[in-house]
């Protein structure tokens, strides 16, 4: 993994890179002094591809931070042929942050600037083939109660990465899976994100209305106690819920053999994780929250698993998926 320095000092950063023998990340560069001045410069490496290094450019300039599309994808040009032209860096070397700005103000002027973020990404993505985009997801939700921002935020990060977000600086533990939030909560974040006030309509209230008396971000527990213990272990992979785990496997273990177990309820619940994940419904970590799970009851029912190959050789296959 790359170090990051995070400065907008030229010294700094050179001085920080002196020190790195590996791969580093510098955060960030932009244009706020014009060209160069905010760009870091690795002394004594000559000009060409430079394994060693990596930007994240801000989409700042002389005018400041980019609001409109067409400031923030201008700006982007401008470091892209910076970086590219003068220091001989890749495009898979730079990572582009179009900016995010909070919509929760109330302030005309910000209210298409989620909109405007999202098509930035786009547009970058396309007109400058090879490089990365990456947002600080949180500053969308400024302002917000943490129940409202863990939503607000969760949904933002799901149609940045629709729109082709490659990266993202968020608190993993602070955004939930999309088939978690409830279908009113999510249809006010995104018209909010995509401002769709109509008359008596307006997206910022009916947010904070819905989360007026919501004080915690955790997701209501639902009691399974009378659901059949197939669809409680089935639920428990789609939710990498391992609390109270093995009673639920004893109990299923005195009416199915193991190995109809681990082929039955506990694949089914891996395969709507796969779903999920695929149509951009689950993130990444809570993917491998349900790995863990499923790594976790497999190792329990292995004991009770019958062994039909007592010669101890087999095959193996190794496999991926292409994404």
């Amino acid at each position: 993994m790359p170090i990051v320095l995070d400065s907008t000092e030229p010294d700094v950063m050179e001085a920080g890179l002196e020190w790195i023998g590996g791969r580093a990340v510098l955060n960030s560069a932009n244009l706020e002094d014009g060209d160069g001045t905010r760009v870091p410069r690795r002394p004594g490496v000559p000009p060409g591809p430079d394994p060693r290094r990596g930007g994240d450019c801000l989409c700042i300039d002389e005018r400041g931070q980019a609001r409109d599309v067409d400031w923030k994808v201008d700006v982007a040009r401008r470091l892209y042929r910076l970086a590219t032209e003068r220091y001989g860096l890749r495009p898979e070397d730079l990572f582009f942050d179009p900016l995010t700005f909070p919509l929760t103000t109330g302030d005309e002027d910000l209210r298409r600037d989620g909109v405007a973020t999202l098509e930035a990404i786009r547009r970058i993505k396309a007109e400058l083939p090879g490089v990365f985009t990456v947002l600080g997801v949180s500053n969308v939700s400024f302002g917000l109660k943490p129940a409202a921002r863990h939503v607000l935020n969760s949904v933002f990060l799901h149609e940045a990465v629709e729109a082709g977000l490659d990266a993202a600086i968020v608190h993993a533990g602070k955004i939930t899976p999309l088939n978690r939030i409830p279908d009113e909560q999510r249809q006010a974040c995104l018209d909010l994100i995509y401002d769709r006030r109509r008359p008596g309509y307006d997206p910022l209230a009916r947010i904070l209305e819905l989360f007026a008396d919501v004080e915690e971000t955790r997701a209501t527990e639902v009691d399974r106690s009378g659901w059949p213990v197939d669809k409680r272990l089935t639920q428990r992979i789609i939710d990498g819920d391992r609390n109270g785990l093995t009673d639920d496997l004893d109990e299923a273990l005195q009416t199915m053999p193991a190995l109809d177990i681990v082929n039955g309820p506990l694949l089914e619940g891996m395969r709507v994780v796969g779903d999920l994940f695929a149509s951009g419904e689950m993130q990444l970590p809570f993917v491998l929250q349900s790995a863990e799970t499923m790594k976790a009851a497999v190792a329990y029912l292995e004991p009770h698993m019958e062994r039909t190959d007592q010669t101890g050789k087999g095959r193996v296959v190794l496999a991926t998926v292409k994404r």
